[in-house]
């Protein structure tokens, strides 16, 4: 007697597992919906970088989640995430106020209460240092690209991923380019350092003495900064006692904006400045400095002058110059390729969880030309640092930051002293 057919709900069944009533266990679905927390200090003397980085942050999520072909990106073509069934991100911004401890709050806030299955963003190292350190016990990812500090990516964090370059890169460029100061003859052994007195500005000063020996360098000045300083006079008395060949600074935009009006009052101008981003990068430093600022040097992990040679970047910068109403900086770069590196993990992950986003993290390998950044692409090491990303330096030249190193792809000559 031939044996029963079997039934087709019972084929699928064992084949594919897709349902309860074959199994008795709900399958976990991707969710028409994916919810990111984004943390940005919205208010205090950040709030304008934090501006940026939201509107950076929320460009990324604006390219995946519509059908943007005009993007040459992975995510741009299509809306949502294509490999989970297109799943739109949802972006929930968070103000950290510059504190760590708000910081840390907010992650709990946006993971616990909000249902965000991961964090990007931070800005100030040490706020990023405690907001992460959340993530981490909450064993959701946190990736961030505008915080610097060596250290962020040395504590052995399984959930902290960084895509922009830490100060050691930063510091690579910068004494690269003093160093082919040097060689033409320009003096640049005498170095005073203006920096935050927190981890970003004793990270940095840290840094700074580790490479002044390529260029058989001194630290001549070494004035710390407090956060809530506003009267930068005693540090220029400093810097200009100590005689430097250059001044290099880690200052936030206050800082940035005080130390050049006390260099006015004091009647003095060092023979060049490099600054470690951070305040200089600030688009509101060169407005409210207007001639003042020119000839100043900033490091930056995205340039405007590149962007005009990258498809992916030159089509991006447009779409924010239409969106906003203003130029795309570096600060929102940053923000927008750490949100759409995030986005592109779940989109690999092709799932919800926290631990499968991660793991993706981990894997992933996205070339430069996929990104509108000037680097190698977005790979991560073993300690979760982007070994793709690099530096360049930028020079404000009539009133605006110009590309003048590596001197290869420079779209201006570097202006040696500054004034």
């Amino acid at each position: 007697m031939p044996r029963p057919a079997v039934s087709t709900v019972a084929v699928l069944c064992s084949a594919l597992l897709l349902t309860s009533a074959c199994t008795g266990e709900p399958v976990a679905r991707t969710p028409a919906i994916v919810t990111i927390g984004f943390l940005a200090p919205l208010s205090g003397p950040s709030a304008t970088v934090g501006a940026d980085t939201r509107r950076g942050a929320e460009l990324a999520v604006k390219i995946v989640n519509e059908d943007l072909t005009s993007v040459p990106l992975p995510l741009g073509p299509g809306e949502g995430l294509p490999r989970a069934n297109h799943p739109r991100i949802r972006l929930l911004p968070a103000d950290t106020a510059a504190s760590g401890t708000t910081a840390a709050g907010q992650v709990r806030r946006l993971v616990s209460d909000q249902g965000a299955v991961a964090v990007a963003g931070g800005y100030e190292s040490a706020v990023t240092q405690a907001a992460s350190a959340r993530a981490d016990e909450l064993k959701v990812p946190f990736v961030n690209g505008g915080s610097s500090a060596a250290s962020l990516t040395e504590r052995g964090l399984d959930w902290f991923f960084r895509t922009g370059p830490s100060e050691l890169s930063y510091g690579r460029v910068v004494f690269s380019l003093l160093k082919e100061r040097q060689s033409e003859g320009t003096a640049v052994r005498r170095i005073a350092v203006v920096h935050m007195d927190d981890q970003y500005g004793n990270d940095g000063l840290s840094m700074i003495k580790r490479f002044a020996s390529q260029i058989d360098g001194d630290v001549v000045a070494d004035v710390g900064v407090g956060a809530k300083a506003s009267d930068l006079s005693r540090a220029v008395g400093e810097v200009r006692a100590s005689d430097p060949d250059v001044v290099l600074t880690l200052l936030y935009t206050p800082q940035a904006l005080a130390l050049s009006e006390d260099f006015r009052a004091a009647s003095y101008e060092p023979p060049a400045l490099m600054a470690f981003g951070a305040g200089y990068a600030d688009p509101d430093f060169v407005k409210r400095e207007g001639d003042d600022a020119e000839g100043v040097c900033s490091r930056f992990a995205w340039s405007a002058d590149l962007a005009a040679r990258n498809p992916a970047a030159r089509a991006v910068a447009e779409l924010y110059r239409t969106t906003y109403h203003r130029p795309m900086n570096d600060d929102a770069a940053r923000a927008f390729t750490a949100v759409m590196t995030l986005a592109q993990a779940v989109d690999e992950a092709a799932s919800p969880s926290p631990a499968d986003i991660r793991s993706a993290l981990v894997n992933l390998d996205v070339p430069g030309r996929d990104t509108i950044m000037p680097w190698d692409g977005v790979r991560f090491d073993d300690n979760r640092q982007n070994i793709g990303a690099r530096g360049v330096v930028e020079q404000v030249q009539k009133g605006s930051y110009r590309l003048v190193y590596p001197f290869d792809v420079a779209r201006a000559r570097l202006r040696w002293p500054m004034s």
